[in-house]
């Protein structure tokens, strides 16, 4: 008996685990990849992982929301979003927060990283910013190849951070023009 309630709360335990993440992302008719709770679409090229990040800004918590998918070592397909307390971000405009993500993003990277381009950008009837950060030379000469692309977009108090790290992959541009919001 002992046993059969093992095996029972088991196996009840995995398949929880498993109707998260599946709450968390799940394939669309269309191949594409959604989240419901992130209200987002996007075209990963393989099935991404979830994770939540809890986070601390003064008092405030949050929890950071990241989906990643990975084409071999060198390739990282990823979008993360947050929801910020409202009130840290009522009163900033679009403009500083993307100009505060892309600072931030690229003091994250800037150990092998630089910032060479940012502009503002329209996707899906959405406004935002796109960047790109090279390696530094003192990456290069380690043998390290690659780039990030990214792209912030702001619905409300949720900023979304989609990214791609690593070399040229004929996947980039379907995945980074792919994001939109749920209607």
């Amino acid at each position: 008996m002992t046993k059969n309630l093992l095996l029972i709360l088991t196996i009840l335990t995995f398949l929880s685990c498993g109707n998260e993440l599946d709450k968390m992302i799940y394939k669309t008719k269309g191949g594409e990849f959604a989240s419901q709770p992130g209200n987002f679409i996007a075209d990963f090229p393989t099935e991404p992982s979830y994770s939540a990040i809890d986070n601390q800004i003064g008092l405030d918590k949050f929890q950071i929301h990241l989906f990643r998918s990975t084409l071999g070592p060198n390739k990282i397909f990823s979008i993360e979003y947050n929801d910020y307390p409202e009130h840290m971000i009522k009163s900033m405009t679009d403009e500083q927060i993307y100009s505060q993500g892309v600072t931030n993003f690229s003091n994250k990277m800037a150990e092998a990283f630089k910032l060479e381009f940012q502009e503002s950008t329209e996707q899906h009837g959405m406004n935002g910013q796109y960047f790109v950060l090279n390696l530094k030379q003192n990456a290069i000469d380690k043998g390290i190849e690659g780039h990030i692309q990214g792209k912030l977009f702001r619905k409300g108090n949720r900023v979304y951070t989609v990214t791609y790290m690593g070399q040229n992959d004929k996947n980039v541009d379907t995945f980074m023009e792919s994001f939109r919001l749920i209607k």
